[in-house]
C-alpha cells in the first residue's frame, strides 16, 4: 500500500470486484494520485459532555489524523453501488443490505483462490480449512465443531409409577458415576425433570414444551443417553396448552351440552396475537388462585382436586369429540414424545438407551385398586398406545439394552419396606451401573478416536478453542441484526480510507455495540477479501476476561498470521505495547489487519485497566475499531490517548423504524404479532428507549401477549425493564426459588454448569423449604425441574462458555449482571449466603456421604440428609473409581474449584493472600490445571488490599516472565523460580527483603517434584526489560551430540561459523574448540578423541586432544545423501557419490578396502549402522515396492532383501537397535491415502516381527532393546511407545502441542528426550519409557537450535537462539543442583579450554606422521 497508489488502483491489486462495483468505484474516487498532504479533521469542540464528535474527518473516503507526514493507502474495500454517499442515502444502503433474505443473500467468497504466499510470512494455505478461516477471521465459514465435554443421562418415566427407582439411581449409581465422568474430564448431567415435583400440571402449562425443548437443547450440547422406564403404564396426557382455531371450533360443535362448551370457553381463550390464531389454555391459578398456595397445605390440596376434576372433565371431552389425527396431535403423554425425540430419531440415538420394563406378579387383573391405577394403564386406548410403543422400542433396541424384571405385587404399591421391593432395585442398580459405564466408555472413546485423527492444528488448542467460540458469538449476534445501515457505511468508509489512528465507536448500555461489531465483521468477509480480521467480544470467555488475556489472544493470532512464535506473545500489559506494534507493523499491502474489540470497558476487575498497550498512530496497512460505553473509565482513557476527536464515532439511538422493525422480527421468529394498541404503545416505548437490548427485551415478553391484557408490562428505562423480568421470573417461579439461583450464577466468577447449578440448590435449605412444602421427595435433592424453568425463561439473555471442556452458563449481557448483582447481591447478608454456598461446594463440604441438616420445625431438632454432591478435590483420582470400573491410576486437576474458590472466598473474607497466593502448593497445582493467567488474577485480586506488598509484586513479575511456559506446562513452576531467580537469591540483601519469596527459591532449588533445574542464567529476570534479546538472534549450534563414552562431555556442531568444540556439561565451558572448518554438517564420534565429520562432501578425521586434523578420506559423498556410519574404530561405511553402493573406508589410510552393491541401477536413498557396527541397513528407491537392504558388515555379505507388496518404506523415519537385532521403518501403501504405519524387521531371522497402525502418520521414531520398545512421533503431536516384545501399545505420551520431530534415548534405554526441531513447540520434555511418566519439562525463553539428553540419562544439554554457549539443565528431583557427580578430565588436561585454528588443515601436514595421508589432498 504505497503511498503513490490510487484506491482504485489499490483494488485492483488486493480485491476480487465485480465489474459493476469497479464502475461504480471510478466514478466516486479520482484515477490520479492522492496528494500526500494528509487531509486535517475539523475542529471541533473540546467538550465532550454528549460525547458526539465530527466523524467526517477520520470516517471519510481519504480518512484523517493530523499527526501523519504522508497519506497512506487504505485497506482494499469492495465498494458496490450502494456505496455512493453523496445522493443514495441510507434507502440505496437498506436496499443493499436487505435486498435478499439472510438465508438465500450471496455468501462472501473465502478468497479469490489461494491466500497470496508472500514468503517471508507464514504460508496460511498450509492450514486446514477450519484453522485458516478461524486464523484469517472469515467467521461466515466457522462451522460448531467445538463440542463441551458433557454427557447427559435423560430420564423418561412417568411421574410417580418408577418414584422409587429412580430415587435409588439418584443414591446408589449416579454418584459414582458423576465421579467416574469428571475423573475422565467430563460433566455428566443427571436430566429427570419428572422427579421430586407433586404433579406434572405448571401453572402456565409449559411442561410438555420444557421437557422437550430442553431435551432438544441438552442433545445439541451433550451427548444423550437416555434411560426410559417404560413398565405398564405411560402416565396421563395433559391438556394441550394451545389448540388450533379450526380443531377447537370442531370440538366446541361436536359437544352436546352447554357447561360442556362453556368449561372449554372457559379454560381456552382466544390468542389472537398467535400466527395462526389459536386458543390458548389460561393459567390455572386464573380460576383456581390457591393452587400456588404455599402456606396452607389444605387450601393448596382443596386447588388441587379442584383443578383435576377440571382436568378430567375436559380430557373425557376431548377424547369424545377428537378424532384420531387429533388426539395424536394433542393427547399422547409427554414420556411418548420423549421417547421419540430421544429415541426414535435415529439409530445411534437408540444405542444410547436403555429401557428398564418392570412388570407385576400377582396383581389383580379385576377390580383393580386405587393405589394399583399408578401403575398400569387402565384405559383401552392407552393400553393400545403403550403395546405400540413398547413394540417400537423392542425393534430398536438390543437385547442387552433392556432390563426386564418381574416384580411381585404389594397392595401398597412399590415399597422399599416390602424385601422383594428392595431386592428388585438392589438388582436394578447393579445391572445398570455397567450398562452405562459401556455406554459412557464408548461415547468417550469416540470422542477421543475423533480428536486423535486430527493432524497438527498449525495454532496453540487453547487459541483454537478462543477462536472457535469468540467466532460463534459472532454469528449468533449478527444473525439477527437489522438497521443500522449508517454506522455500517462509517465503518467501510474507515477500512477504506487512510486514517493512522483506532475508531473508537461509544454508546451508552444496550446501544447494540456487540451486535454492531457482529455485522461489521460478517460484512468484512464481503468487503474484505484474504484481509485477516482479529475480532474478540470481552468478557465471553475468560481467556477474553481481562487485559491481559484479551491481548494475549490477539497477539498470539496475530503471531500466526505474520510469522512470530506465540511465546513472544505472554507478555505483561507494559510490555505489550511494543510488542502489538512490532508484530502490527509486519502487515503488508498483500496481507493488511483489522482489528475489532467490542466491550473494552468490560474487562474485568482482577486484570488490567490500563489502555497503554492503544497506539495513537497505528502502522501501516492496519485497522482498529473498539467499542466502549459512554460512560465508563475507559472512554476518558482514550479520550487521552487520541487527541483526534473525529476519530470517536458516537452510536446513535434506534430511530423509530428500526427499534420497530426489530421488534417485529422478534415477534415473527416465534410466530407472534400484536394487535394495533400493543403496537401503538410500544412503539411509544421504544421511542423512549431506542436502546437494541430494550426492544430485545420487550419483544421476548411480547411473545407471551395475547392481545387480551388490559395493561402491558412496560417501562420507560432499560433498567426498569430488566426488572420486571425478574419479576415475571419471580411470579412464575417463587421469589426464594430465583433469587438464590440468580445469586449464585452471579456471585459466580465464570459462570456455572447445570450439574453445579443443581448440587448447589440441593444444599440450600431455604429453597428446598418452598419446594417441597407440597411434596417431598425420597432423596433430599433440588428437582432438575426448577432449574430447567429458570434458565429456559432467561435462555435469551443467557450464554453458554466452554472452560476445559466443561459447559458454563452464565449472563450475556453486563446490563443483566449488573442488574442482577443490584438485585440479588446487593446486601452483605446477600453477598454471604451466595458465597458462603459456593465455597462450601468447592470444598466439598457436603459431599462424600457428609450428610446436611434437615430443620424439622415440630420436633426443634435438625436430621441430617445426604445431599449426593458431587466430590471437589483438587485432583480427581482414578483410584476413586476402583469399585466400578478397574482404571489404572491417573489424576485430573479440578479446574473448576482452582478458579473459583480463591475469587469466592475473597468475595467473603476478602482475603486470599496466605490461603491461596503466597501458599505455593496452591499456586503449583492451579498452574498445572488452570492457567497462568489465572494465578495471575488472584494475585491482581490480592494486590488489591495488599498494593505495598513488595513480595506479590515481585510474584508477579517471575510469573508473567514465565507465563508462556507455565501455560504451556505448570508442572515448570519450580524450574522457573529457580531460572529466573537465581541472581536476585544471590544477593544476601534480598534475603531480607523477600523472605517468602527466599523460601520459595529454596524450595523450588530441591526439585520437590522432577524437574529440570538450570545450571546458568538462561531466562529473563524480573525487573528487566522484557523486550530485550537474551542474545543476538544468530544460531551459534546447529547439532549437539553426545561423547563415545563419558557422559560429562558433548560436542557441538556449527555449520555457518566453521567451528567444533567439546564441552564439559557442567561448567558449561569448552574444553577444546576446533576453528577453521569448512562447512561442517554432521560428526561421528570414532572414540573419545576422535571424530569424523563432514566436511561439505568430504569426510575428515579430527584429533580434540591435540587439537589437529588427522586426514581426509578419499570418496566424494553424495551432495544430498551424504549418509554414513562407523562399521568400527578403523572403518566407516558410507553411500557412494552415485548412490549405487555402499563403500567401507579405512580410518587409517583413508582409502576403499570393500564395496557393497545389490545390482545395476539400484539407487539407495539412507543408510543406518547399529552402534556396534556390525549391521548396516540401506533403503532402495529404484525397486517397487521398495525395499531394505541388510548387509553383515562383518562378514561383508548381503543379508536380506526386504520388501512388502504394494508397500514403500519411508526410510527417512528408520531406526535400529544398538545391537542390530531389530530394524523399524515406517511404511505406507501405494497409491493409497491411509496413514503411514511401522513394521518391525528381526534381522536375526529376516522376518516381519510386528506392524503397527496408530492411525496417524508417524514423522519420527525411536527404538531400543534395552527399554524392549518401539517410541514413535505422531502427526497429532502425541507420542506412542509399543512394547517390542508383546507386541501391544504401551503407552499414549500427550504434552507436546506440536508434533515432535525428533526422539533421543539415553544409553540404558530407560528415558527418552522429545521435541520439534521445526521450533512450533519450543519446549522439551523428557519421559520414563517405562512407566510413561513425563518426568520434567521445560520452555526456555529462547527458540532451541540443538538439544541432547546425556547417556546416564540425569541431564539435558539445550543448544539456544544468540547464545554461544550451552545450556545443562539437570534433572533433580528431592535434590538441587548441587549433588552432581564431579566430572572427569578430558584428555590432555594442558590443553583444557584452547581453541585451535584449523583453517589451513589439509594444505601441508599437520603431524609428520601424517604427511603421507596428506599429500593427497
Amino acid at each position: 500500500m504505497g503511498s503513490s497508489c490510487s484506491s482504485s488502483q489499490s483494488m485492483k491489486d488486493n480485491v476480487s470486484v465485480k465489474s459493476e462495483d469497479y464502475a461504480m468505484e471510478q466514478k466516486v474516487s479520482s484515477q490520479h494520485t492522492r496528494a500526500v498532504t494528509p487531509t486535517l479533521a475539523r475542529p471541533v469542540s473540546s467538550s465532550t459532555d454528549d460525547r458526539s464528535y465530527d466523524t467526517e474527518s477520520c470516517l471519510s473516503e481519504k480518512g484523517g489524523g493530523t499527526n501523519r507526514q504522508a497519506a497512506r493507502l487504505p485497506l482494499s474495500v469492495k465498494m458496490g453501488d450502494n456505496d455512493g454517499v453523496s445522493n443514495t442515502g441510507d434507502a440505496g444502503l437498506a436496499h443493499m443490505e436487505n435486498s435478499a433474505p439472510p438465508d438465500v443473500k450471496e455468501s462472501p467468497r473465502k478468497s479469490r483462490g489461494a491466500i497470496p504466499n508472500l514468503g517471508h510470512l507464514p504460508d496460511l494455505n498450509k492450514l486446514s480449512d477450519v484453522i485458516r478461516n478461524l486464523v484469517m477471521g472469515n467467521v461466515v465459514f466457522v462451522r460448531p465443531i467445538l463440542k463441551p465435554r458433557k454427557i447427559c443421562i435423560y430420564t423418561c418415566a412417568d411421574l410417580k409409577d418408577t418414584i422409587m427407582e429412580r430415587s435409588a439411581l439418584m443414591e446408589h449409581v449416579y454418584p459414582k458415576l458423576r465421579l467416574y465422568c469428571m475423573e475422565k474430564g467430563y460433566e455428566l448431567n443427571i436430566v429427570d425433570l419428572h422427579w421430586g415435583i407433586p404433579d406434572e400440571h405448571i401453572n402456565d402449562h409449559s411442561f410438555k414444551e420444557l421437557c422437550l425443548g430442553h431435551l432438544t437443547t441438552q442433545a445439541r450440547d451433550s451427548h444423550i443417553v437416555t434411560v426410559v422406564f417404560l413398565n405398564e403404564t405411560f402416565g396421563n396426557a395433559l391438556l394441550p396448552r394451545v389448540i388450533e382455531g379450526p380443531d377447537f371450533d370442531q370440538a366446541i360443535s361436536a359437544m352436546e351440552l352447554d357447561t360442556d362448551r362453556e368449561l372449554f370457553w372457559k379454560w381456552y381463550h382466544w390468542d389472537e396475537n398467535a400466527q395462526p390464531p389459536c386458543y390458548k389454555l389460561q393459567p390455572i391459578s386464573t380460576f383456581i388462585p390457591n393452587i400456588k398456595d404455599s402456606n396452607s397445605a389444605s387450601l393448596h390440596q382443596e386447588a388441587v382436586q379442584d383443578w383435576s376434576n377440571e382436568v378430567k372433565k375436559m380430557m373425557t371431552l376431548m377424547r369424545m369429540v377428537f378424532n384420531q389425527e387429533q388426539k395424536e396431535k394433542y393427547l399422547s403423554t409427554v414420556m411418548e414424545q420423549e421417547i421419540k425425540q430421544s429415541v426414535f430419531m435415529n439409530q445411534e440415538s437408540a444405542k444410547h438407551c436403555l429401557w428398564i420394563c418392570r412388570k407385576f406378579t400377582h396383581f389383580p387383573s379385576h377390580n383393580i385398586p386405587a393405589q394399583g391405577k399408578v401403575y398400569v394403564a387402565v384405559e383401552p386406548e392407552s393400553k393400545k398406545r403403550l403395546d405400540i410403543l413398547q413394540s417400537e422400542l423392542k425393534e430398536r433396541l438390543d437385547e442387552i439394552r433392556m432390563l426386564k424384571f418381574r416384580v411381585k405385587w404389594h397392595n401398597s404399591g412399590m415399597n422399599p419396606e416390602v424385601p422383594e421391593h428392595a431386592q428388585f432395585v438392589e438388582d436394578l442398580c447393579a445391572q445398570i451401573s455397567p450398562l452405562l459405564i459401556s455406554i459412557i466408555d464408548g461415547i468417550i472413546e469416540e470422542d477421543e478416536t475423533k480428536e486423535e485423527l486430527k493432524t497438527y492444528l498449525g495454532i496453540e488448542k487453547r487459541l483454537f478453542h478462543e477462536l472457535m467460540q469468540q467466532s460463534l458469538m459472532c454469528q449468533f449476534r449478527y444473525k439477527n441484526f437489522q438497521g443500522r445501515q449508517e454506522i455500517l457505511t462509517k465503518i467501510r468508509r474507515y477500512l477504506n480510507n487512510d486514517s493512522c489512528v483506532p475508531l473508537i465507536m461509544h454508546g451508552e448500555v444496550g446501544c447494540g455495540k456487540s451486535s454492531l461489531i457482529a455485522k461489521a465483521m460478517e460484512r468484512c468477509c464481503e468487503w474484505l477479501v484474504d484481509v485477516p480480521l482479529v475480532v474478540r467480544f470481552v468478557g465471553l470467555t475468560p481467556g477474553s476476561s481481562t487485559t491481559e488475556q484479551v491481548l494475549r489472544s490477539i497477539a498470539e493470532q496475530c503471531c500466526a498470521l505474520f510469522g512470530e512464535h506465540r511465546a513472544e506473545a505472554a507478555k505483561g500489559v507494559r510490555h505489550m505495547s511494543a510488542f502489538l506494534m512490532h508484530v502490527w507493523s509486519k502487515a503488508c499491502k498483500l496481507r493488511p489487519l483489522v482489528i475489532m474489540i467490542d466491550g473494552i470497558d468490560q474487562v474485568k476487575s482482577y486484570g488490567s485497566t490500563s489502555l497503554e498497550w492503544v497506539p495513537s498512530e497505528l502502522p501501516e496497512h492496519v485497522k482498529l475499531i473498539m467499542t466502549v460505553r459512554d460512560d465508563s473509565p475507559q472512554m476518558s482513557l482514550l479520550q487521552s490517548i487520541i487527541e483526534d476527536r473525529a476519530c470517536f464515532l458516537k452510536i446513535p439511538p434506534l430511530t423509530i423504524d428500526e427499534g420497530y422493525n426489530k421488534f417485529e422480527g422478534i415477534l415473527k421468529q416465534h410466530h407472534r404479532s400484536v394487535n394495533k394498541e400493543q403496537r401503538e404503545l410500544v412503539s411509544k416505548n421504544i421511542q423512549d428507549c431506542p436502546l437494541p437490548l430494550y426492544v430485545e427485551i420487550v419483544g421476548r415478553m411480547a411473545c407471551e401477549w395475547t392481545g387480551a391484557e388490559s395493561q402491558l408490562p412496560l417501562k420507560p428505562t432499560l433498567l426498569e425493564q430488566i426488572y420486571i423480568v425478574f419479576d415475571d421470573l419471580e411470579r412464575a417461579n417463587g421469589q426464594v426459588e430465583v433469587s438464590h439461583t440468580l445469586g449464585y450464577l452471579t456471585a459466580a466468577k465464570h459462570g456455572l454448569s447445570d450439574s453445579e447449578m443443581i448440587d448447589i440448590l440441593s444444599c440450600d435449605e431455604a429453597l428446598l423449604e418452598k419446594i417441597f412444602v407440597h411434596c417431598t421427595p425420597p432423596v433430599r435433592r433440588c428437582p432438575s425441574l426448577v432449574w430447567v424453568q429458570i434458565s429456559r425463561q432467561l435462555q435469551p439473555f443467557l450464554m453458554k462458555t466452554i472452560v476445559a471442556g466443561i459447559c458454563l452458563l452464565t449472563w450475556r449481557h453486563e446490563s443483566f449482571r449488573d442488574a442482577a448483582r443490584v438485585r440479588y447481591l446487593g446486601t452483605p447478608d446477600q453477598i454471604s449466603m451466595c458465597c458462603t454456598a459456593l465455597i462450601d461446594y468447592f470444598q466439598s463440604k457436603w459431599a462424600n456421604g457428609v450428610k446436611k441438616p434437615v430443620p424439622v420445625y415440630e420436633a426443634g431438632v435438625e436430621e441430617g440428609k445426604d445431599r449426593y454432591v458431587l466430590d471437589q478435590p483438587t485432583k480427581y483420582r482414578g483410584s476413586n473409581m476402583s469399585k466400578i470400573s478397574v482404571q489404572s491410576v491417573f489424576s485430573r486437576h479440578n479446574r473448576r474449584k482452582l478458579d473459583e474458590l480463591p475469587y469466592q472466598v475473597l468475595q467473603l473474607r476478602g482475603r486470599i493472600l496466605e490461603e491461596f497466593v503466597l501458599n505455593f502448593e496452591w499456586v503449583y497445582e492451579k498452574l498445572c490445571g488452570s492457567d497462568t493467567y489465572q494465578v495471575l488474577e488472584d494475585v491482581s485480586l490480592a494486590l488489591t488490599n495488599h498494593s505495598n506488598n513488595i513480595e506479590l509484586v515481585l510474584l508477579k513479575e517471575v510469573l508473567e516472565l514465565a507465563a508462556y511456559a507455565l501455560g504451556y506446562d505448570g508442572r515448570q513452576f519450580y524450574s522457573q523460580v529457580c531460572g529466573r531467580l537465581s541472581t536476585l537469591m544471590c544477593d544476601p540483601q534480598n534475603h531480607e527483603t523477600y523472605p517468602i519469596i527466599k523460601k520459595l527459591y529454596e524450595t523450588a532449588a530441591s526439585a520437590p517434584v522432577p524437574c529440570l533445574l538450570p545450571l546458568t542464567v538462561c531466562l529473563h529476570e524480573p525487573f528487566q526489560d522484557q523486550n530485550m534479546k537474551l542474545g543476538d538472534g544468530q544460531v551459534y549450534f546447529n547439532a549437539l551430540i553426545r561423547a563415545r563414552q563419558n557422559p560429562h562431555y558433548v560436542i557441538t556442531l556449527s555449520t555457518e561459523r566453521g567451528e567444533i568444540a567439546v564441552w564439559n556439561i557442567f561448567t558449561m565451558s569448552p574444553v577444546r574448540t576446533l576453528t577453521g572448518i569448512t562447512q561442517p554438517r554432521k560428526l561421528k564420534m570414532i572414540d573419545d578423541y576422535r571424530c569424523l565429520v563432514l566436511c561439505g562432501r568430504e569426510l575428515r578425521i579430527y584429533n580434540f586432544d591435540e587439537g589437529l586434523f588427522v586426514m581426509k578420506l578419499r570418496e566424494v559423498m553424495n551432495q544430498k545423501m551424504p549418509y554414513f556410519g562407523l562399521h568400527d574404530k578403523d572403518h566407516v561405511v558410507a553411500l557412494s557419490r552415485s548412490r549405487m553402493y555402499v563403500n567401507m573406508m579405512n580410518l587409517q589410510n583413508g582409502d576403499c578396502v570393500a564395496t557393497f552393491k545389490v545390482g545395476e541401477d539400484r539407487f539407495l536413498n539412507s543408510l543406518m549402522v547399529s552402534e556396534n557396527g556390525k549391521i548396516c541397513v540401506c533403503g532402495d528407491e529404484t525397486q517397487k515396492p521398495s525395499a531394505l537392504l541388510v548387509w553383515d558388515l562383518e562378514l561383508r555379505k548381503l543379508m536380506y532383501d526386504l520388501r512388502i507388496p504394494h508397500h514403500e518404506f519411508i526410510t527417512r523415519h528408520a531406526a535400529i537397535t544398538k545391537e542390530g537385532h531389530y530394524v523399524s521403518c515406517v511404511c505406507r501403501e501405494v497409491d493409497e491415502p491411509a496413514p503411514n504405519f511401522i513394521v518391525v524387521y528381526d534381522l536375526q531371522s529376516g522376518t516381519l516381527f510386528k506392524k503397527w497402525k496408530p492411525g496417524v502418520n508417524i514423522i519420527s521414531i525411536a527404538i531400543s532393546s534395552a527399554g524392549s520398545c518401539v517410541i514413535v512421533g505422531l502427526e497429532d503431536s502425541k507420542l506412542m511407545a509399543y512394547d517390542l516384545i508383546t507386541g501391544n501399545p504401551r503407552w499414549t505420551l500427550k504434552g507436546h502441542t506440536a508434533p515432535p520431530t525428533t526422539i533421543r534415548l539415553d544409553n540404558r534405554g530407560l528415558q527418552c528426550l522429545t521435541y520439534d526441531s521445526l521450533g512450533r513447540d519450543r519446549s522439551v520434555r523428557v519421559w520414563d519409557i517405562h512407566s510413561g511418566n513425563s518426568l520434567a519439562v521445560m520452555t526456555p525463553d529462547q527458540a532451541i537450535t540443538a538439544c541432547e539428553i546425556s547417556s546416564d540419562g540425569k541431564a539435558v544439554i539445550m543448544a539456544l537462539e544468540g547464545r554461544n554457549e550451552i545450556v545443562t539443565f539437570l534433572l533433580c528431583h528431592q535434590s538441587g543442583v548441587d549433588g552432581h557427580a564431579s566430572p572427569k578430565s578430558y584428555g590432555n588436561d594442558t590443553n583444557r579450554g584452547k581453541v585451535f585454528d584449523l583453517s589451513q588443515a589439509g594444505t601441508w601436514p599437520m603431524s609428520g606422521d601424517a604427511e603421507e595421508n596428506m599429500l593427497w589432498s
